[in-house]
């Protein structure tokens, strides 16, 4: 099924899960703090499933058109942020100070 290594990285990116690998140290961490991190993780599962789950009722709720909107302007935050990433990385390769 291709769903699932998919939906992963949009849900938790690789600077997240690189984090919690980090944070869940044994050498560094001490078991209180490794077991708050897993805490938190089930946390942000358990909101993440609640937003998923509650996608259909806002898409009724809404309509066809209400969610081609929000596609629209989501799209173009996401291609804003995208642009300014490259715009950071050519800065920060090309050693240009703003």
């Amino acid at each position: 099924m291709t769903i699932f290594p998919v939906a992963i990285p949009s849900i938790a990116s690789p600077e997240a899960i690189m984090a919690v690998v980090l944070m869940t140290d044994n050498h560094i961490f001490t078991i209180q703090q490794q077991a708050l991190t897993t805490l938190l993780v089930f946390i942000v599962v358990v909101l993440t499933a609640l937003l998923l789950l509650a996608a259909n009722f806002v898409q009724k709720k809404i309509g066809e058109y209400g969610i081609t909107v929000i596609s629209k302007i989501m799209g173009l935050i996401l291609a804003a942020y995208a642009v300014q990433s490259i715009i950071s990385g050519l800065k920060d390769f090309f050693l240009i100070v703003s």
